[in-house]
């Protein structure tokens, strides 16, 4: 048998019940909680997108004897700030992405570069000596802009080339520029590697038709 006095129910107050306090604090933690997934969501919709684009520019160069198998040393130095060719951050940092060359850009003029100077009759070379004809090409620029505003979206593509010819006493010096655009563009047609291509190719045919840049390196 059990015995004791039976205690009368009492109901808990409102500042003892741990029960009562549950609905209180998720009330309190609701906006912490929604700031949290709201900060986690752009931050992941924000995140850079890499895209890389294989350089391989067409040579439009006609062949000639201009260089009658000479020995002409050859640089090619990239000077550009930086290795980006594009770069887009929208509104609220979504959709952003980046553009770089998939290759070494330098590695890949140089030897675009050769193959021309070798049809125009010359023999190139990558450590040439003192006395040896110099031709060095620095890569100023090549960018991809995409056109924010308006209903169509558009992209322009800008390529600079500057050649140094040095030949004893006899020095040349000159840029090449080549600006290409479309509007509007397609997305299957993003990062619009074939214009990036395109712009380089229009810089290098403007310099194996420079006269003067070819004399330089003939005489």
């Amino acid at each position: 048998m059990i015995t004791g006095k039976i205690r009368p129910w009492v109901p808990l107050k409102s500042g003892n019940n741990p029960f009562l306090k549950i609905p209180i604090m998720i009330k309190i933690l609701r906006p912490f909680g929604t700031f949290i997934l709201i900060s986690l969501f752009l931050y992941f919709a924000g995140c850079s997108q890499q895209h890389f684009v294989k350089i391989d520019p067409a040579l439009p160069v006609s062949p000639s004897n201009l260089g009658q198998n000479t020995s002409l040393g050859l640089k090619v130095i990239d000077s550009r700030p930086n290795n980006l060719i594009s770069k887009w951050k929208g509104k609220y940092n979504f959709r952003r992405f980046r553009i770089t060359p998939e290759q070494d850009l330098a590695d890949v003029l140089y030897a675009k570069i050769a193959i021309g100077l070798q049809k125009k009759g010359f023999i190139p070379k990558r450590f040439p000596s003192q006395k040896m004809k110099v031709l060095k090409v620095e890569i100023l620029k090549l960018k991809s802009i995409y056109d924010k505003k308006g209903p169509n979206r558009g992209v322009k593509v800008s390529a600079v080339l500057r050649a140094h010819c040095n030949n004893k006493d006899q020095t040349y010096r000159r840029e090449y520029r080549e600006r290409l655009t479309r509007n509007p563009i397609a997305p299957t047609s993003f990062p619009n590697e074939t214009l990036v291509n395109a712009s380089l190719s229009g810089a290098l045919k403007k310099m194996f038709s420079d006269d003067r840049l070819l004399k330089c390196l003939a005489h």
